[in-house]
């Protein structure tokens, strides 16, 4: 693997994980800054999320409420050959309920940055 798609990956895991880091703050912004302004969600249970602003106004209202601490912990991660679009998969479980599950990412680098075009995650519950 040349090193530009190596470096690319480690962005994306230090992306992921700081991702994950801010949903164990219940940081908003520290998500959503990872997140395309068309951003494309499909949670565990089927429901559709078209949008930054709606998921910033989920997370928001999740956050508030009885705030979950979930991960995702990525398996594999490939670069495509342009080098702008990245495909990401692995598991996902939440730490303060009993759901668990697989998801896939699609990112998309955008002047130097990774960010996550849409994610489809599929609960095995």
């Amino acid at each position: 693997m040349d090193q530009q798609r190596k470096e690319a990956i480690e962005n994306i895991r230090a992306a992921r994980e700081n991702s994950n880091i801010a949903i164990r703050e219940h940081s908003v912004h520290g998500v959503s800054k990872y997140w395309l302004d068309d951003m494309i969600v499909i949670s565990g249970e089927g429901g559709q999320y078209v949008g930054k602003k709606t998921l910033v106004a989920v997370f928001t209202e999740m956050f508030a409420a009885n705030p979950p601490v979930f991960e995702r912990i990525p398996s594999e991660i490939q670069i495509g050959d342009s080098g702008v679009l990245a495909w990401e998969t692995g598991t996902w479980h939440y730490k303060t309920a009993q759901f668990r599950g697989n998801y896939s990412a699609m990112w998309r680098k955008v002047k130097g940055v990774w960010l996550t075009q849409s994610e489809l995650f599929v609960s095995l519950d």
